[in-house]
């Protein structure tokens, strides 16, 4: 009986395929605000198994560019491969190495909600990785437009006063 219920396991083991680590989606992250630069820190930890990881970040919304990374770091009992990654369905860089296994990317043009998908594979105990997003707009703010404004409203009346 005890035979029987170990290749029973054994089966059923392999008729499932391997530990699947759990999947993690974020909650809306907002982005903390500059003039023109946002950013925000994310990341995440799994078990042992294939994971997919979704992050969804919001801002202004205005046309930006965004650039971030992701990194896992390598020790004696845990450890990360990255299958792939997506921001906003474009595909970003990819390295895994003996010690580290990173993402990156740089100058996307974005706007609206963002959203990060990793998949990849953990080993050992509980594997974890970190990153960072920002995004930068080129367009300058209200405040900017109301300087210049106001700055050409000195020099005409200058340029004026100096006819007469």
């Amino acid at each position: 009986m005890k035979l029987q219920s170990i290749a029973l396991a054994a089966i059923l083991s392999t008729a499932f395929g391997g530990a699947m680590a759990e999947n993690y989606t974020s909650p809306t992250i907002v982005l903390k605000a500059g003039d023109v630069n946002w950013t925000a820190d994310f990341g995440t930890s799994h078990t042992i198994g294939n994971f997919t990881d979704t992050f969804t970040f919001s801002y202004s919304g205005m046309s930006a560019d965004a650039t971030g990374f992701a990194r896992n770091v390598q020790n004696k009992k845990c450890n990360i491969d990255f299958y792939s990654a997506t921001l906003n369905g474009v595909e970003l860089d990819l390295t895994n190495g003996a010690k580290y296994s990173d993402i990156d990317f740089s100058d996307l043009p974005v706007n609206g909600t963002l959203t990060l998908v990793i998949t990849g594979k953990a080993f050992g105990d509980v594997a974890s990785y970190a990153g960072t997003i920002d995004v930068t707009s080129a367009v300058p703010e209200p405040t900017t437009y109301g300087m210049l404004l106001g700055g050409l409203g000195v020099m005409g009346f200058l340029a004026r006063r100096r006819k007469a």
